[in-house]
């Protein structure tokens, strides 16, 4: 018998968690709204520290964050957000206003060439202004030494300015920068993936689609970057347009923010030979898999 305890316990704790993997529905809460199952959410919880660990966080710190948090949670209050984050979402702000700044360069007719449609080089008093259609006049100058700074513009011998990244604003790999873009990014991903469970209508729902395969040999992994980079950069460019065309910042109604995130991922080596004996063993022979789009 104390044998026979600890394995019906596990068995039973193992058809929980997949009784709770096969109801996406989920639970509810009083008021009817619908979530994620327990079992995603936690599985979501346990992946977040341990990229925060993968990032650089010590462990020490964490746990310490937790503890505090889990106080707040079990005496009824809300969580207690960083002070931070408020900088960090401005900074990120700047930077998709900076971005814009070269979108105007590129598509303004005072600023392109009448011929060719070619951003025009520019003396710094006129790519004052053009930064002060994004900025208050009291952050284009900081705009500008960002911008320089960072390789988006630079100077030519006779003083004029150019963009140097084309239509895009690149940032240089910085470690800071890029959790500081992580930090800015994942709360809206994660708020558009709790919009789209708890939407109704499908059209209420942003879009949330990705093409992926399991077994791409290593060999492809470099063009595949490539490519992903190339149909993307024409994908958004169109898209930034429909948006620039369509945004009105003095609206005298309700304004939302709006926008397009894509990334390309490429996972850790894993064995093709293990997934072709499994389907072997399932009766689907020699299949080498394929591309799977997902549709909310």
């Amino acid at each position: 018998m104390t044998v026979a305890r600890p394995a019906a316990k596990r068995a039973r704790k193992g058809q929980l968690l997949r009784d709770a993997i096969a109801s996406p529905g989920g639970t509810r809460t009083s008021d009817g709204r619908a979530f994620l199952s327990h079992a995603a959410l936690y599985a979501l919880l346990a992946e977040t520290a341990a990229f925060l660990l993968a990032a650089g966080l010590p462990g020490k710190r964490l746990a310490a964050q937790l503890r505090k948090q889990a106080r707040r949670v079990s005496d009824g209050h809300r969580l207690q957000r960083s002070q931070a984050a408020k900088v960090i979402n401005e900074s990120y702000e700047d930077l998709v206003e900076i971005a814009s700044v070269v979108h105007d360069w590129h598509r303004q007719h005072r600023y392109t060439d009448k011929t060719s449609g070619v951003p025009l080089p520019l003396r710094a008093a006129a790519l004052r202004r053009l930064i002060g259609q994004r900025f208050p006049r009291g952050k284009v100058g900081s705009a500008l030494r960002w911008m320089q700074e960072n390789g988006v513009v630079s100077r030519r011998k006779d003083g004029h300015f150019i963009p140097a990244m084309g239509r895009q604003v690149v940032l240089k790999g910085w470690r800071m920068s890029a959790m500081e873009r992580t930090a800015a990014l994942v709360p809206q991903y994660l708020r558009v993936a709790l919009r789209n469970a708890r939407a109704t209508d499908p059209r209420d729902r942003d879009v949330d689609r990705d093409a992926r395969v399991f077994f791409l040999p290593h060999k492809y992994v470099r063009l595949w970057r490539a490519v992903a980079l190339e149909r993307t950069q024409s994908f958004l460019e169109g898209i930034d347009n429909w948006l620039e065309d369509h945004t009105q910042p003095d609206s005298s109604g309700p304004t939302v923010e709006a926008a397009v995130h894509s990334y390309c991922y490429t996972g850790e080596p894993r064995s093709a030979k293990r997934r072709r004996r499994r389907l072997e063993r399932m009766g689907f022979g020699q299949s080498r898999g394929g591309m799977i789009v997902r549709r909310h």
